[in-house]
């Protein structure tokens, strides 16, 4: 029997694969056409000296995560799928898109894998999806979603995403939850935090004082496999190796690469301003006004759940900075 990866080559996907891998089981890679391969390979290189080899034995399944008769059909001979498929952006604009990846197609793999008994999910979702408009001192799996302006077009797809999931649960499908936090790890540079490490490289001036949840893609990928092969389903787990500053992340990436630390303050001011330049001349959109308030505001979360699930012991954070920072180094320094 198969392990379906969706999503496999981001971040969590190109890890998880790899290890998967690593561990002797069969892979099928579930991509869209055009899809970089490139990133597992590269993600392989982290493991094992044996790149060819183990690349070649993925089982690469090309279809959209939209469209449920692909995904039927990738799930023919599968007993495990690992769904890490989404999309992130926080441009309000995109909603329609988030919706049409994060929440339909969802809800199309978990029809999907209704129809063929005996199949087991673990589904990828957020902390994104557990605001903390209460203001509790810690956020924890009890944190449940409340409709609210304050909500991001991101955190909506990917909380809708989650109803699709419990929907299934309740129809009989043996599923658990994860909810990383902010997940660093090497590889996969132009995604998502990954775009992190090239502004570390060239120097950032301003930080901010907000506190949120960061964790280590490799701790990310081995906790699923041990929730895989536990008994536990319907559940959710925050997975979160530590709470940090922002000012403390990016300092320490300076540090890695040898740079000035940031020395300017990005206060409310500094950023709101930034958030109107933002929205009249860029197309991308990324300073809205929740990603304005989320570095700004101190977030922390709890892994007293998973820790208490399964033991499991996460990689200090300044660590996974110098790791990342090496890796990085070696790919682009000339």
């Amino acid at each position: 029997m198969a392990v379906l990866v969706t999503g496999s080559t981001g971040l969590i996907g190109t890890h998880l694969t790899a290890q998967l891998l690593m561990n002797g089981e069969k892979v099928r890679a579930f991509i869209r056409k055009g899809s970089k391969r490139e990133n597992i390979k590269e993600v392989l290189s982290f493991y094992t000296h044996q790149v060819e080899d183990f690349f070649n034995q993925i089982d690469f399944f090309v279809g959209d995560i939209t469209d449920i008769f692909s995904i039927s059909d990738a799930l023919e001979g599968v007993n495990e799928v690992y769904h890490c498929a989404g999309m992130v952006d926080f441009n309000e604009k995109n909603l329609k898109q988030l919706l049409l990846i994060n929440e339909t197609g969802t809800a199309n793999l978990i029809n999907a894998t209704l129809e063929k008994p005996g199949i087991r999910v673990c589904h990828v979702s957020s902390v994104a999806t557990l605001p903390n408009h209460d203001k509790k001192p810690i956020v924890d799996e009890s944190v449940f979603w409340k409709s609210s302006p304050k909500n991001a077009a991101y955190s909506i797809s990917k909380y809708n995403a989650e109803r699709e999931a419990w929907r299934g649960v309740s129809e009989g499908l043996d599923l658990f939850m994860v909810n990383p936090s902010i997940v660093l790890g090497a590889g996969c540079w132009n995604q998502s935090t990954g775009k992190i490490m090239e502004q570390c490289k060239k120097g950032i001036a301003f930080y901010t004082k907000g506190v949120t949840g960061i964790v280590d893609v490799r701790d990310v990928v081995a906790v699923m496999m041990k929730l895989m092969k536990s008994k536990i389903t319907g559940e959710r787990f925050i997975l979160n190796g530590e709470n940090y500053s922002y000012q403390n992340l990016i300092n320490e990436f300076h540090d890695a690469f040898g740079n000035k630390r940031p020395y300017i303050e990005a206060n409310s001011f500094l950023l709101n301003i930034a958030s109107v330049l933002d929205r009249v001349f860029s197309k991308e959109r990324r300073l809205n006004k929740q990603v304005v308030e989320s570095m700004l505001s101190k977030t922390y979360f709890s892994n007293k759940k998973i820790t208490e699930a399964i033991g499991h012991q996460f990689y200090p954070i300044s660590e996974t900075i110098k790791y990342i920072a090496e890796k990085y180094e070696t790919k682009f320094s000339f």
